[in-house]
């Protein structure tokens, strides 16, 4: 799957009007049909690979663009022209924004390609049907889970529909929405393998599905839904994937080694597949992220937005934390030119002096949408949970929060109460997973994020044109998916 190959599939037409143009080789073009396609088992597997090729943005488009630059993680420089990175990041974006229409339309590019091979797949009897199958709802799930985080209520669908039919699916409450979340991922954990040769490794396992319910019940808990009862699920989830320590996945020795390609699909529950060497399917997180490159560091220069880590977490963070120099970097001097920076940059992502890329967006290490310790941490958090208010957190929890701060190189922190429990896991997530596209999701699903960015919009100066509140936890529907059939949606709270 390191291979992961740019296939042909017939021209999308998904939930929206709108459609991602991809650079595809067809011969003859009168034959690019589905129904020309899918006709073998190998057809079959070449239209599931498909589907991991459409989530290859999603670490820049829901990750980054969408939830990392929302948080407190990420400051960007107020400027007097519209820029989508701006507009996002302080609270101003409206109906309009681009990259809110390019995160929509691509999430749901990879809703209907699960939906069209699900359909396509069903009338066949071979062995890999279960997994095929299984993969796909993988994926829908995974998509919805950012479109119902992102947006609340949504058109939901299970099967492929027409333009005409597209235009009358109404939005369904969020609830409705994790429902089929839930179920794909249950389906997806009793049909997924537990491990695949090497040939196909980087595929969605048994146990990234249930590491993704995990995730999933425990959101469910929190803001908005609130469903407690979600707790006790997710924990169960959790502890299977726990189990897997050392067979499946392993714990990293150091911090830096998660991130390097040297050792992608090790340590991570699952990863976004990327290869550099101009084939199209390189990654584009560093230049996301970054401001500015010196030549020793790469060839090609970023594009990332006039932006920076916030202050506040760059001082909080100790200087003998070792994730702190993997994860950015605060200034530099270029080996050739002599020139120098103090600017403050992500540089998570980049593997520095690498050279097998072509252009800026052709990096090749994994990006990691599920991370092993995002396991780890979140079963810490439920266990936190299920003691009383006032209580001492339960020594497991902190055993599990110390584990991560060992390897960090950090001392043992010892909360004395639930909350103060609640406090450390919240630091300690912030520093662990900065600019893994975690953190804007964290503090919404806590119930913490208007606190902290309006904290956050104060010491930074950012210009609000009203005090924060629960609308601005979501994001408005985009201007031309309302067009589509005008009046029938009703914009989200707050927005044009």
């Amino acid at each position: 799957m390191k291979a992961i190959k740019i296939l042909t599939l017939a021209a999308l037409t998904g939930l929206t009007m709108s459609c991602k143009e991809d650079t595809l080789n067809i011969t003859p073009l009168a034959r690019n049909t589905a129904s020309d396609f899918y006709k073998d088992e190998t057809q079959i597997n070449q239209a599931v690979i498909a589907i991991y090729n459409s989530g290859l943005s999603l670490p820049t488009n829901s990750l980054w663009n969408m939830s990392e630059i929302r948080s407190d993680n990420t400051l960007e420089t107020q400027v007097n022209v519209q820029r989508d990175w701006n507009d996002i990041g302080n609270f101003l974006m409206t109906s309009q924004t681009g990259q809110i229409q390019a995160t929509w339309t691509d999430l749901y590019e990879i809703v209907y390609r699960s939906n069209i091979l699900l359909e396509k797949v069903a009338p066949f009897k071979f062995q890999r049907v279960p997994q095929f199958q299984a993969e796909a709802k993988f994926w829908r799930a995974l998509a919805y889970f950012d479109l119902v985080r992102f947006w609340g209520d949504v058109p939901l669908s299970e099967t492929v529909v027409s333009i005409e039919e597209a235009k009358l699916i109404p939005r369904s409450p969020a609830k409705e929405v994790y429902n089929l979340i839930v179920s794909d991922l249950q389906f997806a954990a009793q049909n997924l393998p537990e491990t695949y040769a090497t040939a196909d490794k980087g595929r969605a396992t048994k146990w990234a599905a249930k590491a993704l319910l995990g995730r999933v019940y425990l959101t469910m808990a929190g803001f908005p839904l609130k469903q407690a009862d979600k707790l006790a699920l997710a924990k169960k989830e959790l502890a299977d994937v726990i189990a897997q320590e050392g067979k499946a996945f392993t714990f990293a020795p150091t911090y830096k080694a998660l991130f390097q390609t040297a050792n992608d699909n090790k340590y991570h529950v699952f990863e976004i597949q990327y290869i550099s060497g101009g084939f199209g399917i390189g990654s584009q997180a560093p230049s996301d992220m970054a401001f500015q490159f010196p030549s020793q560091w790469s060839a090609f220069q970023p594009i990332g937005p006039d932006g920076q880590v916030d202050l506040e977490l760059y001082s909080s963070w100790p200087a003998i934390d070792q994730r702190k120099a993997a994860t950015l970097d605060s200034g530099y001097v270029d080996t050739k030119t002599n020139a120098r920076s103090g600017r403050m940059q992500y540089t998570k992502f980049l593997e520095k002096g690498a050279t097998s890329q072509q252009n800026r967006s052709d990096y090749s290490l994994n990006f990691p949408l599920i991370r092993y310790e995002d396991v780890l941490l979140m079963y810490a958090e439920i266990l936190n949970e299920e003691v009383a208010e006032g209580a001492a957190p339960p020594t497991e929890a902190v055993t599990i929060l110390n584990r991560i701060r060992k390897r960090a190189g950090v001392p043992d922190v010892k909360p004395a109460t639930k909350a103060g429990f609640r406090l450390a896991m919240e630091q300690e997530r912030r520093w662990e997973f900065a600019a893994e596209g975690l953190r804007w999701h964290d503090i919404v699903r806590t119930g913490r994020a208007i606190e902290l960015m309006t904290k956050f919009t104060t010491a930074n100066a950012i210009k609000l044109s009203k005090p924060l509140n629960e609308n601005d936890l979501l994001f408005p529907i985009p201007q031309n998916e309302m067009l589509i059939n005008p009046g029938f949606w009703k914009q989200n709270p707050g927005y044009n």
